[in-house]
């Protein structure tokens, strides 16, 4: 077994290396559609379904791509993924800087969702690292790069673009995934031993394997009702905010603090989840941070000024801090080694349908109903959530 000074030293790496990737990702959320709007003369409708519909056509082609990556990872070991990875987002950020039109827009994050994962792999090569009774800690202090990330880059998005505009902020985001290529490249060590061809298996046989497939199915599923209900809120956040404090001066900066307040939450409280997931079972963590996210979502339907909506989301963020720690941890624990890579990958196709699912019925809801609603249909997702937690038998 690898020593506890190897996955240690991995840990904190990859901790900086999710905290800037997410961080350059997060940046861009709160004022793409900011960025949109100054593009073309579009109705609110128009809005919603542009703002949605770039923000799932990301996660779309990930989903699509996602088992083949996962695949390759197996053959060649995660570090040469976490470089894909950060170069091709690296890319897609300098497109969108120089897009003269939302077609290119569209065209670098369908880009982007080819070549994510930067995140999903540092996951896996930590649950494969980590010693079994460490891997829930391990997870959630991943996590807490990630939801740093998350935190500080709406902020510095906002931030940026009041002062350095739109464009110059995605180009503050490119050199910011340059530098994670770098930081991957020099600092992650890897000691990779392929699978064998002998014991390549396609997805049924692979999911067909493992002891428990139906409750990794469940995993499957749950993560999807988690992701659409973490990204369903994001495509219309800033649009929301800007009919909440219409002609509000530095409304990319409010929209950044708003959209990084679930990630200061997350921040503070994943690390201490993590390890109530490890001495009391993450189901009931699991099942905790959902129905927390089902109350929580109800006052968000009622809430008309920028303190209470404020407020709400920062609660909503212990919520995000027990999810998918608590689904990768069960994961993990029932998943044979061999198939770690590959179950992880198929689990994040989940993730990316999840995301296309939360930002279309975002989009969608927005479009027909109004931007309230949207709390609503997420209130609902989270429910439904609840409910399939409580089959859980692990």
């Amino acid at each position: 077994m690898k020593s506890i000074t190897y996955w240690h030293r991995n840990l904190m790496v990859l901790w900086m290396g999710a905290f800037m990737s997410e961080g350059a990702i997060s940046l861009i959320v709160p004022i793409l559609p900011l960025f949109l709007k100054s593009l073309g003369n579009y109705t609110p409708s128009q809005l919603s379904l542009l703002s949605g519909s770039i923000f799932a056509v990301t996660f779309l082609i990930k989903a699509v791509v996602s088992p083949l990556w996962g695949k390759l990872s197996d053959r060649v070991g995660h570090k040469p993924m976490l470089l894909r990875a950060a170069g091709g987002l690296s890319f897609c950020c300098f497109m969108i800087a120089i897009a003269p039109n939302v077609w290119l827009i569209i065209l670098a994050r369908a880009i982007q969702g080819i070549f994510s994962g930067y995140i999903n792999n540092a996951e896996s090569m930590i649950a494969t690292e980590a010693p079994k009774e460490h891997k829930g800690w391990a997870l959630g202090t991943l996590a807490t790069g990630d939801t740093a990330g998350l935190l500080c880059g709406p902020i510095i998005g906002g931030t940026l673009a009041t002062f350095v505009g739109f464009r110059g902020t995605f180009f503050i985001a490119a050199l910011l995934m340059l530098a994670v290529f770098g930081l991957s490249w020099k600092l992650v060590t890897e000691t990779f031993e392929p699978v064998p061809a002998s014991e390549k298996m396609g997805i049924r046989d692979t999911l067909s394997a493992q002891p428990h497939i139906k409750l990794l199915l469940l995993i499957f599923v749950l993560t999807l009702i988690v992701q659409a209900t973490n990204n369903a809120v994001n495509p219309i956040l800033s649009l929301y905010l800007d009919d909440l404090l219409p002609s509000a001066p530095h409304l990319p900066l409010i929209s950044g603090i708003v959209a990084a307040l679930p990630g200061i939450a997350t921040v503070l409280s994943a690390g201490y989840l993590g390890r109530l997931g490890d001495m009391h079972g993450q189901r009931k963590l699991l099942i905790g941070g959902l129905a927390l996210g089902t109350l929580i979502y109800i006052p968000q339907i009622f809430v008309t000024n920028i303190w209470g909506l404020g407020s709400l989301r920062f609660i909503t963020g212990l919520s995000i801090a027990a999810l998918l720690p608590a689904l990768q941890a069960i994961l993990t624990q029932n998943t044979q080694p061999a198939a770690l890579g590959r179950i992880f990958s198929y689990n994040q196709t989940f993730q990316a349908l999840g995301n296309v699912c939360g930002a279309m019925i975002s989009a969608g809801i927005a479009s027909a109903f109004g931007y309230v609603q949207v709390f609503t249909a997420v209130c609902v997702m989270e429910a439904l959530g609840l409910l399939l937690a409580w089959r859980l038998k692990c």
